[in-house]
């Protein structure tokens, strides 16, 4: 990332909340009918809708990358519809948040940030269609995946019959799916797709996070039937950036590099920066690991995984560790892996094995 578009994120994210608590002002001001529409805690709804795709606007602002707020919207479009309300609240929402920016914001950066706005419009501003929206599609319909196994899977666990679950898993593995395929093609849709319930309003968070619990639970299952490669002198450090409370996929990437013979330490989720690099670099400089693997799985850490990357490349006054990412905003924007300093992007955890034996050589 440059420090200029750094320096502009960070700015929008210090007058945030100001921004979201005017701009709510605004749209009540244009919108009468919204303290029926909404009841007594609209305002602090929709001001806690504005702090969030300020938060988008800042990251895609830091990465010079529209997608990264584009797709925020997508989201906020498809919980909308989920909800029953109005997609015309939203984009009047956007369209008022721009005018907020262009009265209180520097030129410059309004300039800017009026660009992406008008990105996000014409996304929310699409017709009101189920076929339009990616996001209100299952999971399980995605590209590799096994349909069958993977609705199996999470309809056991959301019924709380966790060994059913597992059996769904080792049945597939006893059919000659490697547990790298298990992974990705039952897991992966299955945690998406609770992801997407969630979202949409139809699974609670409560739902959301037993499955995610179970499904470590079974990933230790699974491991035990890993081949187990002959060490090859490789370490590997495996987590996921501070911030970011999801850690399976980056387990999944530890999981395959030990299995390849790698030596991992695998921190999981939410790793600050700081304890990353102590982790990760002695005090003299000299690293400690022959590869970095971080994940970010939303478009809110990009930053951090920025920074995360910065951190290192300074500590290691007597070497450098290559660095590998993965997660959602990095699918979504091909080159974002770049912007961020990284040395190479995995688009899954059987890719993260094939990144890393090129990247540690």
């Amino acid at each position: 990332m440059l420090p200029l578009d750094k320096q502009l994120a960070t700015s929008i994210d210090q007058v945030s909340r100001a921004l979201a608590e005017w701009t709510v002002v605004a749209l009540y001001e244009a919108h009468p009918d919204f303290e029926t529409r909404y009841g007594p805690d609209g305002r602090g709804l929709w001001k806690g809708e504005l702090l969030n795709r300020l938060q988008y606007l800042a990251e895609a602002v830091a990465a010079d990358r529209a997608a990264l707020f584009v797709h925020s919207v997508e989201w906020a479009r498809a919980a909308f519809m989920a909800r029953g309300f109005e997609i015309s609240h939203l984009t009047a929402s956007l369209s008022e948040l721009d005018e907020t920016l262009k009265a209180e914001l520097p030129e410059a950066l309004s300039a800017r940030t009026s660009r992406i706005l008008a990105e996000g419009v014409k996304v929310a501003a699409r017709p009101e269609s189920p076929r339009d929206d990616a996001v209100l599609e299952s999971a399980f319909g995605q590209r590799g995946a096994d349909t069958v196994r993977a609705r199996a899977y999470l309809v056991n666990l959301l019924e709380r019959h966790q060994s059913k679950a597992v059996e769904v898993l080792l049945d597939a593995v006893r059919s000659g799916r490697t547990v790298s395929e298990v992974y990705e093609s039952i897991i992966a849709p299955a945690l998406a797709e609770v992801g997407r319930l969630w979202h949409i309003n139809e699974a609670t968070v409560a739902a959301e996070h037993y499955v995610t619990t179970a499904t470590q639970n079974a990933m230790a299952v699974l491991r035990m039937k890993l081949p187990q490669a002959k060490p090859n002198g490789k370490r590997a450090l495996a987590a996921s950036v501070g911030g970011d409370l999801h850690d399976v996929g980056i387990r999944m990437v530890a999981d395959l590099l030990e299995s390849e013979g790698w030596q991992v330490d695998c921190l999981g989720a939410n790793m600050p920066t700081t304890d990353l690099v102590e982790h990760s670099v002695d005090e003299i400089g000299r690293p400690q690991f022959d590869l970095i693997a971080l994940s970010a799985s939303t478009g809110l850490a990009v930053r951090t995984t920025d920074h995360a990357i910065s951190a290192l490349r300074t500590a290691c006054s007597e070497g450098r560790i290559p660095v590998m990412v993965g997660g959602g905003p990095f699918a979504l924007i091909p080159d974002l892996w770049k912007v961020v300093g990284a040395d190479g992007c995995a688009s899954s955890a059987s890719d993260a094995v094939r990144v890393a034996r090129e990247l540690a050589v």
